[in-house]
């Protein structure tokens, strides 16, 4: 007597099915994600009415309609996935999934924002963004900064339109002071790999970095402070009139094509004894010395290099 396995036609099916759709959407560049979550419940249907069908034609037929453990299986792992998908769609993870499936990563520059200086501004001070830096200074009276980004989006014109939106650097003053710092990407797929500011080169330079930066400077006519932890590389004129006094963890911190002079380490604890947090000092010269440049590093290298 023929045996029927409930089950067997809805899989054939929804396997044809699913073949078709990539295919079709391999051979048109299509994206069939909107598709599978919106028609899915379709497979419940489909299994169903193979259920009602076989049942009746096989009463009939006065075959058995056999249930085995395989069937059940499919049939439950059907539901979860279902549940799970329908789960996903409510808390809208389905809409993130189909738009990193159906978009791309592009590396792209943002328009340039600028910010002026005022004649009077003795100082500023720059609070590093969450990604690398690049400071090179200018005769300008006007400081100026673009990006660089990855932008996830279905278009480049769509991942530049993302990356252009809001100001990538903002400003407030306090006395004297020009404080400058970054605004996060507007949007969650954007994420910045570097900033490049451009600063008048006669204004004293306090800076705050988090992670890697790179300054360079034609003409040192400032004073700078650097604090922060990270990656440091400075660039200097060799004609540059500059002192550079670094604290770092270890003296193997410190390298670039200078000659650094140790001088020690920072104060003991209270007690006299070897603080295990104190930092290694060491200087250079250059020229007659004139301005200065501090170096706090909570971590990380420094390297000086003239060119």
């Amino acid at each position: 007597m023929r045996q029927w396995r409930v089950g067997t036609i809805s899989m054939g099916l929804v396997l044809i099915c699913t073949g078709i759709s990539l295919f079709y959407a391999k051979i048109n560049s299509k994206a069939v994600y909107d598709a599978v979550v919106k028609w899915w419940p379709l497979v419940f249907v489909i299994l169903g009415l193979e259920v009602l069908i076989l049942s009746c034609w096989m009463k009939d037929k006065g075959s058995p309609l056999k249930y085995d453990l395989f069937s059940i299986f499919i049939i439950l792992a059907i539901v979860f996935c279902g549940l799970g998908l329908y789960s996903l769609d409510g808390v809208g993870a389905t809409g993130k999934i189909n738009n990193y499936l159906t978009s791309q990563e592009y590396r792209l520059k943002t328009r340039p924002s600028t910010i002026p200086v005022e004649p009077d501004i003795e100082k500023i001070v720059i609070d590093a963004p969450f990604s690398d830096l690049k400071i090179q200074t200018s005769e300008s009276s006007e400081i100026s900064s673009y990006s660089y980004a990855l932008a996830r989006a279905a278009s480049r014109e769509a991942a530049q339109h993302l990356m252009n939106n809001g100001a990538q650097i903002v400003s407030s003053r306090s006395g004297k002071t020009l404080q400058i710092s970054f605004n996060p990407p507007a949007a969650d797929n954007i994420h910045t790999t570097e900033y490049i500011v451009s600063i008048p080169e006669n204004i004293d330079v306090e800076l705050h970095n988090r992670y890697a930066t790179r300054i360079y400077t034609d003409k040192v006519g400032s004073d700078w402070k650097i604090a922060g932890g990270g990656e440091v590389q400075v660039f200097i004129p060799r004609q540059a009139n500059l002192t550079i006094r670094a604290a770092v963890d270890e003296n193997s911190s410190l390298g670039g094509n200078v000659t650094w002079e140790e001088t020690g380490t920072t104060a003991k604890s209270e007690n006299g004894e070897y603080d295990a947090n104190a930092k290694k000092l060491a200087q250079l010269k250059l020229g007659s010395g004139e301005r200065s440049m501090d170096i706090v590093l909570n971590s990380g290298n420094l390297s000086v290099s003239q060119l």
